[in-house]
């Protein structure tokens, strides 16, 4: 038996509709101005580099909360393809450079992946964004790398304990965000409005 959701539930979850693109087009774009706007704010408080702990697990949740509220297959690939969109001026996912697009959708995939061939029970959130997070870091650096960034010889020299530290901040989140969720958002009207 699975957890939180029947095989039939998942089955007939699995269309798309206008309304779960809409509701994942503003998570995306809630996502990106959130982890913008306080990774911004803890950078001008604390100085460069600071904002990366609270902005990975605030993005996680958001994402893991979207994909609760959508549940589709590919939401997350979606998701995090249109946070890279907007993300392309930025030094979000990586240096300002349309190349990012592809650190997004591969770590989108590896999301629904994982998140889908665990038949998303009730560790499967956790555990996808844990994955995909670690995923997100090492894609990062191989576009440094191909870009020859100068960044690149630093994040090597970091890579071997950022990876781990970035599965943990992905646990969290993704722990944070399902619990969120289910104890919380799940219950409330508009969200049952959203999902019928």
């Amino acid at each position: 038996m699975a957890d939180n959701h029947s095989i039939t539930e998942i089955t007939d979850s699995n269309k798309w509709t206008s309304k779960k693109l809409f509701i994942t087009i503003v998570f995306s774009a809630a996502t990106f101005a959130a982890s913008f706007i306080i990774g911004n704010a803890i950078t001008l408080a604390f100085g460069p580099g600071t904002s990366g702990i609270a902005t990975i697990i605030i993005t996680t949740i958001l994402v893991v909360i979207c994909a609760r509220i959508v549940e589709t297959k590919g939401v997350f690939t979606l998701l995090v393809f249109i946070f890279t969109v907007l993300a392309i001026p930025t030094n979000m996912f990586g240096p300002p450079n349309p190349l990012k697009i592809f650190i997004g959708l591969l770590t989108g995939i590896v999301y629904d992946l994982i998140w889908n061939l665990t038949g998303r029970k009730k560790y499967s959130l956790p555990i996808a964004a844990t994955i995909s997070t670690m995923v997100s870091i090492l894609l990062i650096y191989l576009l440094l790398n191909y870009l020859n960034h100068p960044r690149k010889e630093y994040l090597q020299s970091i890579l071997l304990w950022l990876i781990p530290v970035y599965g943990i901040l992905g646990y969290i989140g993704g722990i944070a965000g399902d619990r969120i969720y289910q104890k919380s958002l799940k219950r409330l009207s508009i969200i049952k409005q959203l999902k019928a």
